[in-house]
């Protein structure tokens, strides 16, 4: 439930991503809502993707959203997307400078929470947030701070598809049922990660070989010894060589090998098809033999159990 405090410098918006709690939740994302009306009334629609809260502003009046306190806690990151109306987002960088992004219509913008930002919007207008808690969801800290108000990566084509995607979330999503909404969460990570790379990648020119890597390890997913000297050899190269097409990436080939077949694994544990097949047997079907290894990985990355997670989607 969002929560307003009227203040004398404005009204204090929190709990807007995510349920009341304690004073340190309530203050994750609390901001400072100076607004040209006499009251700020904006509806605002809160939900949940996954591990991803989102909640989405109407308002017929100009606002001005600063943070009402410093972040608590690192890693905590902001998504928005312009759906209607403009505005601009300023955030202040580690070396003191300033970066200001305009926004339009279907445009995206990252924001860091432990770093001073001014968030101007003139109504009316329609403005989503997500918020990214990198380490749950799988992204780089590193490149997203890289991102925070970088106005390149709003053209970068995965974020154009986010963009195309998260405008419709908030007329679609009382269709999805849980598991399209892990689903639907897994694709915005991915293309908020695919963004982040184009940003951050010295050249944007295609690498072929890591395309066609990328496009075999797919298809042998399954088999439990897929490793480097396998993925070098079917492809008449060195295994050295093979780290080095990796490394141009910022990733390494165990990495993402292990990256998929969680992603997949998780899929395949939300798919009511699979409700009465056993844990281990979805993980060797991509290719995980060993159960202690998978519990381990799995919680490693999502911060729960395979049969935590499975237990949450048939709770939901």
């Amino acid at each position: 439930m969002v929560q307003r405090v009227e203040r004398s410098r404005g009204t204090v918006v929190h709990t807007y991503l995510g349920e009341p709690g304690s004073a340190a939740q309530d203050d994750r994302d609390a901001v400072l809502v100076r607004s040209s009306a006499a009251a700020y009334m904006a509806d605002a629609n809160s939900w949940q993707l996954g591990r991803i809260a989102a909640c989405d502003f109407r308002d017929p009046a100009d606002v001005v959203v600063t943070p009402w306190q410093p972040a608590r806690r690192a890693g905590l990151f902001y998504l928005g997307l312009q759906l209607d109306g403009r505005g601009s987002l300023t955030q202040r960088c580690s070396d003191g400078t300033e970066r200001t992004v305009e926004l339009a219509p279907g445009r995206v913008v990252v924001y860091a929470r432990n770093r001073p930002f001014r968030l101007s919007l003139t109504g009316p207008y329609h403005y989503l947030v997500l918020e990214l808690v990198a380490a749950e969801i799988g992204l780089d800290e590193r490149r997203l701070l890289l991102a925070a108000a970088n106005e390149e990566l709003g053209s970068t084509p995965s974020a154009c598809l986010l963009a195309g995607l998260l405008g419709e979330l908030p007329d679609q999503l009382s269709r999805l049922s849980a598991p399209s909404r892990l689903e639907t969460a897994d694709v915005v990570a991915t293309l908020l990660s695919g963004g982040l790379r184009s940003l951050c990648d010295a050249s944007p020119t295609t690498d072929r070989l890591f395309d066609d890597v990328l496009h075999w390890i797919e298809e042998h997913l399954s088999d439990p010894d897929l490793d480097p000297d396998a993925i070098a050899a079917a492809h008449h190269i060195s295994t050295r060589y093979l780290h080095k097409v990796f490394s141009r990436h910022d990733v390494t080939v165990a990495g993402y090998v292990r990256a998929r077949r969680l992603e997949l694994i998780r899929r395949d544990l939300g798919d009511p098809a699979n409700a009465r097949e056993p844990v281990s047997s979805v993980a060797r079907r991509r290719g995980i033999v060993d159960p202690s290894y998978l519990s381990k990985a799995f919680r490693s990355r999502f911060r729960v159990s395979p049969r935590e997670y499975r237990a949450r989607l048939e709770e939901g």
